[in-house]
């Protein structure tokens, strides 16, 4: 166990993010819905699409305190985090702060 929290946020509706949720069988992986693409793009730095009304997938790993320890930004289906990218990244930085 790595001790970690995952959370996804999309700009769907809770509808619509619930059947996301439901359909990719995440556990206990939270999902929050209904953000909006313009403040998460200027909080973030995520790529958005208006023409599509689309934000782009970001994914960020977080070190304890909030500071980002990996960020990833995509505009396709090519280059995202993955799970085993991620459980690196974060056994990396436990073994930082062990130091």
């Amino acid at each position: 166990m790595l001790g970690a929290s995952v959370v996804a946020l999309s700009i769907d509706d809770k509808d619509t993010t619930q059947r996301l949720a439901d359909n990719l069988q995440l556990g206990p992986v939270r999902m929050l819905h209904s953000a909006d693409a313009d403040e998460v793009s200027a909080a973030t730095g995520a790529f958005t699409e208006a023409k599509r009304g689309i934000l782009h997938a970001t994914g960020f790993v977080l070190a304890p305190g909030g500071k980002v320890a990996q960020a990833c930004y995509s505009t396709g289906p090519i280059g995202r985090i993955t799970a085993q990218d991620t459980m690196r990244i974060i056994r990396f930085v436990q073994r930082q702060q062990q130091r």
